[in-house]
């Protein structure tokens, strides 16, 4: 009779919230960039096909950044799943006030991890238009031993932010290949490069 109950509780109970894999639009990497508005590019994976994901780049925007999020949920015809962001790169031009929006639609959304690679790029459409997030660790895992770049999370990135108003984070560009273009120290609400 307990294995019967069990075996119900099971059937009942395990397969309410289902999603097939076709269903959903699976985030990899998002770019927050800003100009007059808010831009924010985001690499999805659509489909798989011969075992490799089909991607398609996202771009939306709005000058409130909260609102970006959900107008690509408008955008997809699928449902949208974050908790595989592997990706985030920042701009140059965020301030104090878009850094604090940003965190705070981090840690009130539970459906992100916030263990995901963050950097920045002056070049970022064409980021991640053109590699993909394994040559970007590549990148950083080649040069930790010399720690010319910087691996930071955006978990990390917060923990600074929100205790000093500040962090240390590497520049990327794509020239043929995915490059290391300079570390940069955000403080004072403004970026300087380390020399």
């Amino acid at each position: 009779m307990k294995k019967l109950l069990i075996l119900l509780i099971l059937l009942l109970t395990g397969c309410n919230k289902y999603t097939e894999l076709n269903e959903l639009a699976i985030i990899k990497s998002i770019g927050i960039e800003k100009k007059e508005d808010y831009t924010l590019y985001a690499l999805i994976i659509t489909d798989i096909k011969d075992n490799e994901p089909v991607t398609e780049i996202i771009k939306v925007t709005d000058n409130n950044l909260n609102d970006l999020f959900n107008k690509i949920k408008l955008q997809v015809n699928k449902e949208i799943y974050f908790s595989h962001i592997d990706l985030i790169i920042l701009d140059f031009n965020l301030n104090n006030n878009d850094y604090d929006n940003l965190i705070k639609y981090f840690l009130n959304h539970h459906e992100f991890r916030n263990d995901f690679l963050t950097i920045l790029s002056s070049d970022m459409k064409n980021v991640l238009d053109n590699s993909q997030y394994d040559e970007i660790e590549n990148l950083i895992i080649t040069n930790k031993e010399s720690k010319t770049v910087i691996k930071k999370t955006f978990e990390k990135l917060m923990q600074e932010y929100l205790d000093n108003k500040e962090f240390t984070l590497s520049n990327i560009t794509y020239q043929d290949k995915i490059m290391f273009d300079g570390n940069y120290h955000y403080k004072d609400n403004e970026l300087k490069e380390i020399k």
